[in-house]
């Protein structure tokens, strides 16, 4: 079966009938739909904010440390990929900071 004839059966169905009650909900801009809709905040939200930051800072190590690496191999380009990887580290520190300062042991500062 090909992917044409799958997307015309698809389609062919309609929206499903959630959708038109999703349409009529109150929207606000891009991010703060759930608390201008008036529902709560989700829980659980804090403790993966905390983990996305904490991976976040993973992830810039990991670039600087390939950074420097490269810059090893080529040494034309070095001062190029020593000043990424200065960056990269500083954003790593960042996210670090931000991790330790808005953690679940502090309050959220959108909720002063």
């Amino acid at each position: 079966m090909g992917g044409e004839d799958r997307a015309l059966r698809l389609t062919a169905r309609g929206e499903p009938p959630e959708a038109e009650a999703r349409a009529n909900e109150p929207r606000a801009p891009d991010g703060f739909r759930s608390r201008a809709a008036g529902r709560p905040p989700r829980r659980g939200i804090g403790e993966h904010a905390l983990r996305s930051m904490l991976s976040s800072a993973s992830a810039h190590d990991r670039a600087a440390a390939l950074l420097e690496d490269m810059a090893a191999v080529h040494p034309e380009e070095a001062a190029a990929h020593l000043e990424s990887a200065e960056r990269h580290r500083r954003w790593a520190d960042n996210d670090r900071d931000l991790a330790d300062r808005y953690g679940q042991r502090h309050q959220d500062p959108d909720d002063s």
